[in-house]
This record gives C-alpha cells, structure tokens and sequence, in this order.
C-alpha cells in the first residue's frame, strides 16, 4: 500500500492500516522520542503520546505537504510538551555548568551515532531541548523561545552551554587532552 492509502485507511478507522502507518513510522518516532527524553522509559512515554496524537488527529491531515513532516512534527511537539511538564514537577538550574572551559574536540573521535545520543540524554533538560529544537530539526531561536516559553537570550544561551558541555563530555569519554 502507498502512504496515501494507508493514512486514507487510518482516516476510516481500518485497524490494518492503523498498524501499517506505525509500523512504517515507529523508527522515526523511536529516534526523536529518545534525542529529547534523558533516559528509555521517558523516550517511550513521548513515543506512545506521540502515536496517541498522530492517531486521534489524523483525521485532520489533508495531503498537503509531506505526512512524514507532519508525524515529525507531531513528536517535536510532543517531546516540548513532555518537558514542560517535566519543568513543571522539578526545577531546572539552567547554569549549573556554566563554568565550562571551551576545549578543542578531535574530529576523528571514534564515536557512535548511539554514544553522540547517550551524551546528549546526558545533558540538562533545557540544554537537551533548545540543542535537539536549535542543531536537529533547525527551529530558530525565537521559535523555540515561543515553544518553550523562555526568551531568546534564554534559548541562545542553553543552547551555547549545551554546545560546551557536549565538547567537554566527548572529552573526558574519549580522555582527549585539552588543547
């Protein structure tokens, strides 16, 4: 079945279809649920709220643009979502690491796309968000500001202190001398 045709199923309430379109998108879903969730568990409670949404509002999508997009949008929206509620149950020290020398990186580290994920589900909730909103989907800094219900300084500068806690953390894993 084409994508048309199965989101077109899903629009009818056909089960088949339902199960074909998570089938097709649950990788995706799985890859930015976990950039923005700190650990597994989290990741899969934005996956399942994701698959909760694209389901209950598939019904609005009109073929206009990419579904893909759409899902993907979806997820960011409801990782923002997850970590405004998690802002909400404890409070985030937004400069907590701000003491951290600049250092050089060695660009042929020997890395993993899975170690680059583990050290960015390291980093501090608000570091992790406005670096995944900012670096990988490519939301401006006022965009993610409006998102998240900060100011652009705010958003900027998590996103500087994420940049020097990812080096320093690739750093110490890889013991790289700084330079």
């Amino acid at each position: 079945m084409t994508e048309e045709e199965i989101v077109k199923g899903c629009q009818a309430g056909k089960e088949r279809c339902q199960k074909m379109l998570y089938d097709r998108f649950s990788s995706l879903v799985m890859g930015i649920s976990m950039r923005y969730a700190k650990n597994r568990d989290d990741a899969q409670d934005i996956f399942q709220d994701v698959f909760v949404r694209v389901f209950v509002s598939i019904k609005h999508f009109k073929f206009l643009g990419s579904f893909e997009g759409w899902v993907r949008k979806i997820a960011v929206n409801s990782a923002v979502s997850w970590y405004r509620q998690e802002v909400k149950e404890k409070t985030v020290d937004i400069d907590m690491e701000a003491d951290i020398p600049d250092v050089m990186v060695d660009e042929e580290l020997p890395f993993t796309e899975g170690d680059l994920l583990g050290l960015i589900q390291e980093l501090p909730s608000g570091y992790r968000m406005v670096f995944n909103l900012f670096a990988i989907e490519g939301y401006k800094h006022e965009e993610i500001a409006e998102m998240l219900g900060c100011s652009v300084g705010t958003s900027r500068s998590q996103y500087f202190k994420a940049k020097k806690s990812l080096k320093k953390r690739i750093v110490e894993k890889y013991k790289q001398v700084e330079i």
